[in-house]
């Protein structure tokens, strides 16, 4: 008899164990240790009081979330990161799961290289160290895969099938959108089990649904009783609640109208580059060896004798077994590709990073064929040389170390945010400018939640009365929500605060959903509304220390993420503003207290836009002459340009420039530069080219004349 080299089951278990265990000690090495971008204040917020968060809501993460925050060590903040760092690495532990049920006879070791590579991938491990739902996501695809290899190695067995119902179903209770498009795919994997399923339909439906509304209903329920947080409001009718779920409101977020097939198709070739660099050029070759032999290994189904008819029966079982083997190909396609096509985003860097938290799922695929693919070359290659057993497994676990380390140390100093302070940072700077019982007033994600994390969670700044422009559900909002709320009541509900508070009142420079019509006092990175004064006045400026240290300090910083990197580029530029409302002043006082600040934004493309834009709109002869010398130092460093619309914003102010100037065929010109950058009415200078070249009405052009 040949001898048994199935492995022991307590080696699996302790590979099972270290597939969790490493990427969960990588994830609370590098993870923050106080409140990040992204959306973890969001989830933070809604977790600490279980609230509601942004569309389709995440019931099932914000409950979670809320237990973990119970956990009487560490900070709210750390123990969010590490809520998603755990779940981050026993989405690894299933991984590892797929690859030994796969039947490709994979061992441990190729196996637990294949999960350790999923966890080390940059784009899953940033991921995995911030308060985010996408981990949770990976973790129910890979248990429901792994459920369905299990039950192909023994379909009667009927907690497998009542596991595999209800964690489906709580999946779409976390992100639906991303577990719809894996479904087909899914699919495909239960077709061998399609009569086990047909005979257990009512049963897994009557597990399955409830585990999906069941989450829903209580966050409207939960919603109607007004948390502390809640992104939308209250949910009180079925139109609010399905228009929630079916993320309605995200239409235009998801869709650009600038964004065309040339932006899908450079999506497409960044994806398809970046998988190299997820995996290294070997481990992605391993990749196409292993995919392959998932896809065209010898099928299972012999028929005996070379001259036997295949009966129809048997051919439809080969049929449907090689149907079930793209099953991985195409999940992995619906999370990339698909997705890519579906969303119709502008190629640049904000749009990037905002994508690349959706293909998380393919890079576990990724890693289960990689070990496949491990697996294959060096039973191939041992097989030929002779070598034995024990030689096979050292060679193979070295080829591993080797690929997994690999991708540790490429994306360790992308991922080590163990030391990023920057949305703590500037939490305390704002907090820091305000005065006693001030009044602050948001607008904007980026800001708003790291803010909100550190008044209501943290306790900073208790006397601060803090609201939100957007509607966002804060206990200090002047009204209920932004959608119940129409903008002229809006309006009114501000005007009417502002009549009858006594306190002073602060609002961020991007607060500009409902204008106030009163005068202010610029600070830097925060304005404060006056009780008097004409806004249409020059806007009295206080330079504040606190405020010109942080912009010193971030013009410089360079250790940044893709998200912190967008945020301080908005930073920038507004405080590059303030800056030039000081050359506009023609103060030689306030000139000289803001030079060390100009010095530094001389250095930034941000800094030198904010300050050349408000020069060109406003300034006299010799300050259009200098806004253009800003805006060409500006066009040296474009490639900090990390949108379309800051592309185009150079181009916008030249054109600016030059139409004050009075030379309209150079303004005309830039202006449809700007356009080809970014063809949407969002960008302005789409709006200045329009005005410019209108033909002149009839009633305005000179009446003909004849001889």
């Amino acid at each position: 008899m040949p001898k048994d080299t199935t492995p022991r089951p307590c080696v699996d278990v302790l590979a099972g164990s270290a597939a969790v265990v490493g990427p969960l000690l990588l994830y609370v090495i590098t993870m923050p240790r106080v409140v990040a971008l992204e959306d973890d204040g969001l989830f933070l917020l809604v977790g600490k009081y279980l609230g509601v968060g942004h569309p389709p809501g995440y019931p099932v993460h914000t409950l979670l979330s809320n237990v973990f925050l119970k956990i009487p060590w560490g900070t709210e903040a750390f123990l969010g990161h590490l809520l998603s760092g755990v779940l981050g690495a026993l989405a690894c532990g299933a991984v590892y799961a797929c690859i030994r049920l796969a039947g490709a006879g994979v061992g441990p070791i190729p196996a637990l290289v294949g999960a350790w590579l999923f966890g080390a991938t940059e784009h899953y491990w940033a991921q995995a160290i911030i308060t985010e739902v996408y981990t949770l996501n990976a973790l129910f695809f890979f248990v429901v895969f792994a459920l369905l290899l299990h039950l192909r190695r023994d379909p009667g067995d009927d907690r497998a099938w009542i596991a595999l119902a209800f964690v489906y179903g709580l999946s779409l209770a976390n992100h639906w959108p991303l577990m719809s498009l894996a479904t087909p795919g899914l699919l495909l994997a239960l077709l061998p089990l399609w009569r086990e399923a047909q005979r257990r339909f009512w049963r897994l439906a009557a597990v399955s649904i409830p585990a999906a509304v069941v989450p829903y209903i209580w966050m409207a329920v939960r919603s109607a009783q007004e948390p502390t947080f809640s992104f939308p409001g209250p949910l009180n009718t079925f139109d609010r609640l399905w228009n929630h779920i079916a993320r309605s409101g995200y239409s235009e977020v998801d869709s650009s109208v600038s964004a065309g097939w040339s932006d899908r198709f450079e999506f497409l070739w960044w994806f398809a580059t970046d998988l190299w660099r997820q995996a290294s050029p070997f481990g992605l070759l391993l990749a196409l060896v292993g995919v392959g032999a998932v896809v065209w290994r010898p099928q299972t189904c012999q028929v005996n004798g070379p001259k036997r008819r295949r009966k129809p029966a048997m051919r439809r079982s080969r049929t449907v077994e090689r149907s079930a083997r793209w099953a991985g190909p195409a999940v992995f396609l619906s999370q990339s590709a698909a997705l890519i096509l579906l969303l119709d985003f502008d190629f640049d860097y904000q749009h990037v990073y905002v994508f690349r938290a959706y293909p998380s799922v393919s890079y576990g695929l990724l890693g289960i064929w990689v070990a496949i693919g491990l697996h294959q070359v060096g039973s191939w290659v041992f097989a030929r040389i002779g070598a034995p057993k024990s030689a096979r497994s050292a060679a193979t676990a070295a080829a591993g170390a080797v690929l997994v380390a690999w991708s540790v140390l490429a994306h360790w100093e992308t991922n080590n945010r163990s030391e990023a302070d920057f949305a703590q940072r500037y939490s305390e700077m704002i907090f820091e400018i305000l005065p006693d019982d001030a009044v602050l007033i948001t607008f904007g994600d980026e800001i708003v939640l790291p803010l909100a994390y550190n008044h209501f969670i943290e306790g900073l700044r208790p006397d601060v009365r803090y609201a939100e422009a957007h509607g966002i559900m804060f206990p200090g909002n002047l009204y209920r929500s932004i959608a119940e709320t129409p903008v002229e009541n809006q309006q009114y509900a501000l005007q009417r605060f502002l009549d009858a508070t006594d306190r002073p009142v602060f609002h961020t420079y991007r607060t500009n959903r409902v204008g106030h019509g009163r005068a202010v006092r610029d600070y830097g990175f925060v304005r404060e509304v006056l009780d008097d004064g004409d806004p249409s006045e020059t806007i009295q400026l206080r330079p504040d220390e606190t405020a010109a240290e942080y912009f010193r300090h971030i013009v410089a910083q360079r250790d940044l993420d893709g998200w912190e990197r967008v945020a301080r580029s908005h930073q920038v530029i507004d405080y590059g503003q303030f800056l030039g409302y000081a050359l506009l002043s023609r103060d030689e006082a306030l000139i000289g207290e803001t030079s060390a600040s100009r010095e530094a934004a001389e250095q930034d493309y941000y800094a030198l836009n904010g300050m050349a834009g408000v020069l060109a709109r406003f300034g006299d002869d010799g300050q259009l002459e200098q806004a253009m010398e800003y805006l060409q130092t500006a066009m040296s460093m474009h490639n900090e340009a990390l949108s379309k619309l800051a592309e185009a914003e150079i181009y916008n102010n030249m054109g600016i420039v030059r139409l004050r100037q009075g030379r309209n065929e150079e303004a005309i010109e830039l202006f449809d530069t700007s356009r080809s950058v970014f063809d949407d009415p969002g960008n302005p200078g789409v709006g200045f080219l329009a005005r410019i070249t209108a033909p002149q009405p009839v009633e305005d052009q000179p009446e003909p004349t004849g001889e």
